[in-house]
């Protein structure tokens, strides 16, 4: 495995480049085993053992951006307004990523840190204290788009096969500590096995994997064949359920263990899908052996079980429709699943996705339009009946998944480069705002561009199924256009008057060989620019849409919302008894 080189950056001051590192694919929803569950009935201890404890209402916030880029895109003079939102619909949490990308870009050598995003979470945290609202922080987020990170996989790969690696990160943690502990806000921190997916097992790790193989009885079969040396597993020979137990068990004694010790209080996201391995019986027989992670579902330490789910789970996914009935069956049958192995522990969903539109999984089981509002309400009591403490909307604003860095120019000109007509240079067409945010004046003969690299992720083309669409917030002081280029035929956008303006239009996105080129003009005017989408997908949660107008799910939830906050459970036992 290549090691990444480093110089001395000019983007943050003391801190390091690395580059050369992979792209991470990872995304949370999979085809996961069908199932015929058995489900209990609500109990009366159940219901009454959360009832002094006040509930986790959350969603997670990204600042009307991508939750890849949103740490450097949200805008301040809009978090107010945001987080009096969220607590109107009944949220008393927000839910923030922290990604180890955009906080601490340089992890060797240990440690380089960019201060901006440290004040803007800071920001942040003030804000939801602010407007009552607590917060939830999800550490080690694996995405960044930060120039100086890299790509994140590889980074990855080496944080899970690396001491020395987890050593920067646990430093990251020990900052983080430090901010979230001053602050009464923050309730508690989150690992996710989905920020930390092991993919191959390196040689440099054989003496971990071999601490791991010593935890197995002396007689098993796959300690006998690989303590000698021999061949390391992988995620898709026979030996997989080894590589699974094995990531189990870095996940929890070598990472988990370590950051709650730094961190407190912390929980794990466990990953509640199972990985199927094809088995051939001696007689012939073909099955399918899953393989679970129950180990992880008690983290240790940890005094809440934190999950996802989404109507795919235990369904059959070959693009069917759930009525309600049948989701809130398997959706009870999950929970009881994961309280049959984690000790009777209290649990929160992180990621309670009743609507999802994930690229690439329209295969998966959905949700039919008539049974979303009834397994909504219906969801109440069955998380009251398994001592779910609380659960987190991820989309609250469908968001547009664009790939550009620094899109709102919270970071100045960070990853963008300005080519003024008159020569001047391109800092002074910056003008700072009184929250502290920045806004880019675009004169007549200036070209503004960015390359968006394939590392950042699947970028918009031209000629697929998907309509590629750029979007641009806009101050304009005289009538005029702006000229969009992404690699193809240029799109215009007029605008004019002094009022801020989203205009939105479709183009042509065309990239190069792994680079997507963005370029902006002014045309007849200058025009003041405060924010830049280009995308072919948004992201749907059913609350609001994209333009922030309500959407079909904002209702029901905000009677979820209500009725989780107020009522503990006994409803759900007087209907039982």
């Amino acid at each position: 495995m290549s090691r990444p080189s480093s110089n001395v950056s000019p983007r943050i001051s003391g801190i390091l480049v690395v580059s050369g590192l992979f792209v991470l694919l990872a995304v949370w929803a999979w085809r996961p085993q069908a199932i015929a569950p058995t489900v209990d009935s609500p109990s009366k201890d159940t219901a009454s053992a959360t009832q002094h404890v006040e509930p986790i209402i959350g969603a997670h916030y990204f600042g009307r951006q991508w939750p890849k880029n949103f740490i450097a895109g949200f805008r301040r003079e809009y978090v107010a307004e945001d987080f009096s939102r969220l607590r109107a619909d009944g949220f008393n949490t927000v839910v923030l990523l922290v990604a180890w990308g955009d906080f601490q870009p340089v992890f060797e050598p240990c440690c380089g840190y960019d201060e901006r995003a440290w004040q803007r979470l800071g920001y942040l945290l003030d804000a939801a204290d602010r407007a009552g609202l607590r917060v939830v922080l999800r550490v080690g987020y694996g995405w960044s788009f930060h120039p100086d990170a890299g790509v994140m996989a590889q980074r990855i790969h080496r944080l899970l096969n690396e001491r020395s690696v987890r050593d920067a990160f646990f430093s990251f943690l020990d900052r983080l500590n430090i901010m979230a502990h001053n602050r009464a806000t923050v309730r508690f921190s989150l690992l996710s096995w989905e920020d930390l997916w092991l993919h191959v097992i390196d040689p440099v790790a054989r003496p971990d994997f071999e601490r791991y193989l010593r935890t197995l009885p002396s007689d098993d079969a796959h300690r006998l064949r690989f303590e000698q040396g021999n061949a390391l597993p992988s995620a898709t020979s026979t030996d997989a359920a080894l590589f699974n137990g094995y990531w189990d068990w870095l996940l929890m004694n070598e990472l988990f263990r370590p950051a709650a010790q730094r961190l407190q209080p912390l929980s794990f996201e466990a990953r509640i899908d199972r990985d199927p391995l094809p088995v051939i019986d001696p007689d012939g027989t073909r099955r399918t052996h899953w393989i679970g992670h129950e180990s992880t579902f008690a983290a240790p330490g940890a005094t809440l079980s934190t999950l996802y789910w989404a109507p795919f789970w235990g369904a059959r996914n070959e693009g069917e429709q759930l009525d309600a009935a049948q989701a809130l069956h398997l959706f009870a049958a999950l929970l009881a699943q994961v309280r049959s192995s984690n000790g009777g522990l209290p649990l929160f969903i992180d990621q309670f996705n009743v609507v999802d539109n994930t690229l690439g999984f329209e295969h998966n089981a959905s949700l039919r339009p008539d049974a979303l509002e009834p397994f909504i309400a219906g969801a109440y009591c069955v998380m009251r009946a398994q001592a779910v403490h609380g659960y987190a909307w991820w989309t609250s604003i469908n968001y547009a998944e664009s790939p550009i860095y620094n899109p709102a120019f919270g970071y100045g000109l960070d990853g963008w480069s300005l080519n003024t007509h008159n020569h001047v240079p391109a800092q002074q067409r910056l003008q700072q705002t009184a929250s502290g945010d920045f806004e880019l004046r675009l004169d007549v003969g200036d070209v503004l561009r960015q390359d968006i690299p394939l590392q950042r992720g699947r970028l918009p083309r031209a000629g697929d199924a998907l309509a590629d669409r750029v979007c641009v917030d806009v101050l304009g002081s005289a009538p005029g256009h702006l000229n969009i280029r992404a690699g193809g035929t240029a799109s215009l956008l007029p605008f004019g008057g002094h009022a801020e303006q989203r205009l939105c239009a479709p183009i042509a996105a065309q990239p190069q060989d792994d680079t997507l080129t963005l370029e902006l003009r002014a045309l007849g005017a200058g025009a003041t620019l405060r924010n830049v989408m280009l995308f072919d997908h948004v992201q749907d949660g059913g609350l609001y849409h994209f333009d922030g107008s309500d959407g079909p799910l904002l209702a029901p939830l905000r009677a979820l919302n209500a009725r989780y906050a107020q009522n503990p459970g006994e409803s759900c036992v007087a209907a039982e008894d």
